[in-house]
């Protein structure tokens, strides 16, 4: 990781989201700048906690590392009738250790204090703690908003009027200059965080506010935020040795059967796989700076930065050009264009060829050189040390690379039940998904997975046999193919039965309707669906009635669904394509008629009368 964020976190749960009476009366915060590599953080909160909704608010969590110290904390709890039932100080909190996400080492604590059960609701908590930052690199952000609303609330930085700071809102709310050396901003009566499915994470930085040191030191390093050039320039400088490794380490890498520059590319990628795996071992500098590719050839593991300078350094000894970029992943934060800063949470490689650009990630046990993992697709990002742009953005796959398709025939009897005949094949995103899921399991949980896939539209499939190909090569498509017997495929309606032909999964959709959204939507990396289902049915069977036709193709993508019909014999088609990952509150409401066109008419029933 090359950004922690170490703050006060009041963790709360979703359901307290309609907790209006809990909320937090003031929240002040304030960054005195005391030297180049030297700030003091404090923070004053009042809590007003009314409800058990609100009771998570009193669990407090205040970190450290050996950058940021914990230097005092004093929190006083009162009842409702403002008699003081408590007082903690900073020995009160309970030390740990952070882990977490293969992150095996690293200097980051946890101080916790849970005063979640000290008192009956409702009671007010006044909290006020103090840390000390030891390198301006890790200026925190201004999070005022909460899970409940915010009455008045400001950050303060105190800075000596010849220091260079920069600061900047996504909504544009600026500072109030209220002297030489103090800038202010403030907000009042903050909503808490919108509660709406599938938004994008920068939502969450509407009321927000960001810092950088113009100029800052990390250990003996120094380094500037004044441009993307700037920060692309720290890690350059923190990686610049790291790359150096004895060939003869690497000495069984065999690429006697690359036939292209391509091959070499995937040999080696396929290599740093196999001998090393992902482990984190963030000690002081080397948060950020990653060890040399030495190290990680001989201790075999190394977190993001370390495998990706591996890979590069091997890459190199052989004179491909490749480099390391910093990456902020979609579900962890936005990265700004306009505001250069080093937010990152992660680095992949890039490997520029004549014709195309290779973005890599080390860290994924079944990825592939053409595709990257769904969370860094999209992303804002800094190339280090490239000759073309240094700020550019990852490429959102195309959706045929993402596709599902099924191929069915069903032998539908007068019962209701149907004898099933399929073939699935997943690729590109979705086989590499599956693929992580598949070879995890022994041969019971695999057939349990296949029917998964099956829960919504063929409930009590009974599985005759079944086989999953191409588990081994993350190259190829997986295959999965099946025969069974699903009892009651159709519903029986007096007479009639009602057959939904969409398998193996249904175009679902439960977004807001539009008067009740208010947030962009987040739709995920672009996607191929489609299916072929052959449906044989006897003379004692006549379609009555068959489902609509529909052919829809706009900004978001295409819908397509068709049946034809002959004697005892229809062939049901469908196709679903997702090309937009973000949807805009402007688009939303013709997108939600296009999801729920989808839904509608993936929904709907052949329906059969007995003769």
């Amino acid at each position: 990781m090359l950004y922690r964020i170490i703050t006060l976190c009041l963790l709360v749960s979703s359901s307290q989201l309609a907790a209006e009476k809990s909320r937090v009366m003031e929240s002040l915060e304030t960054f005195t700048i005391l030297a180049i590599d030297k700030a003091e953080y404090k923070v004053q909160k009042k809590i007003y906690i009314a409800d058990e909704k609100g009771k998570d608010l009193a669990y407090i969590r205040i970190g450290a590392s050996d950058y940021i110290e914990f230097k005092s904390a004093s929190v006083q709890i009162f009842d409702e009738k403002g008699k003081r039932k408590g007082r903690y100080k900073k020995k009160h909190f309970s030390e740990f250790k952070s882990s977490g996400n293969g992150i095996v080492g690293t200097d980051d604590i946890s101080f916790l204090l849970n005063l979640s059960s000290s008192i009956s609701t409702p009671f007010t908590i006044e909290l006020e703690y103090t840390q000390i930052f030891h390198s301006l690199f890790f200026w925190p952000a201004w999070n005022p908003q909460e899970s409940i609303p915010v009455v008045e609330t400001s950050y303060t930085v105190i800075a000596p009027s010849d220091y260079p700071f920069h600061s900047f809102s996504p909504s544009g709310l600026e500072g109030v200059k209220e002297s030489d050396n103090s800038t202010v901003w403030r907000q009042a009566n903050l909503l808490p965080y919108p509660d709406e499915s599938s938004m994008p994470i920068e939502v969450y930085d509407e009321h927000r506010v960001f810092f950088t040191a113009s100029n800052f030191e990390l250990d003996q390093y120094s380094g500037s935020s004044t441009s993307w050039n700037s920060i692309a320039d720290f890690y350059e400088k923190l990686a610049r040795t790291q790359y150096v490794l004895d060939r003869a380490l690497i000495s069984d890498l065999d690429l006697s059967t690359s036939a292209t520059l391509r091959d070499t590319i995937s040999q080696i990628y396929e290599y740093v796989q196999h001998n090393t795996r992902y482990v984190g071992m963030e000690l002081g500098v080397h948060g950020w700076k990653p060890h040399t590719s030495q190290w990680v050839c001989e201790n075999k593991y190394g977190d993001c930065k370390d495998l990706a300078t591996f890979f590069i350094s091997i890459l190199r000894q052989y004179f491909i050009e490749a480099y390391p970029v910093l990456i902020r992943t979609r579900g962890s934060g936005y990265i700004y264009p306009e505001f250069p800063d080093d937010r990152f949470n992660h680095v992949i490689a890039c490997v520029p060829l004549p014709d195309d650009t290779l973005w890599v990630d080390c860290t994924w046990d079944d990825g592939r050189i053409d595709i990257i993992p769904e969370s860094d697709q999209g992303c804002n990002v800094v190339v280090v040390g490239a000759k073309g742009p240094v700020f550019t953005q990852t490429p959102v796959q195309k959706p045929k690379l993402n596709s599902v398709h099924f191929v069915g025939d069903l032998e539908l009897q007068t019962t209701g039940a149907a004898l099933l005949k399929g073939r699935i094949e997943l690729r590109g995103q979705a086989s590499m998904q599956a693929r992580e899921t598949f070879q995890s399991v022994n041969l019971t949980d695999l057939r349990e997975a296949v029917l998964y896939l099956f829960r919504e539209t063929a409930p009590g499939l009974e599985l005759d046999t079944f086989s999953v190909s191409d588990l081994a090569d993350k190259y190829e498509p997986i295959i999965i193919t099946l025969a069974g017997n699903i009892p009651h495929f159709a519903t029986k309606t007096g007479s009639r039965l009602l057959v939904f032909p969409a398998l193996p999964t249904r175009a679902g959709w439960n977004g807001e309707h539009p008067s009740r959204r208010t947030k962009p939507f987040f739709n995920g990396i672009p996607a191929f669906s489609s299916a072929e289902i052959d449906i044989r049915y006897s003379d004692d069977l006549v379609l009555e009635s068959p489902i609509p036709a529909l052919d829809i193709t706009n900004e978001f993508g295409t819908i397509q669904q068709s049946i034809t019909s002959q004697a005892n014999h229809i062939h049901y088609s469908w196709l679903k394509l997702e090309k937009m990952m973000v949807i805009e509150i402007e688009d939303y409401e013709p997108y939600y008629s296009f999801r729920l066109k989808a839904k509608q008419a993936h929904a709907a029933p052949l329906v059969f009368q007995h003769r």
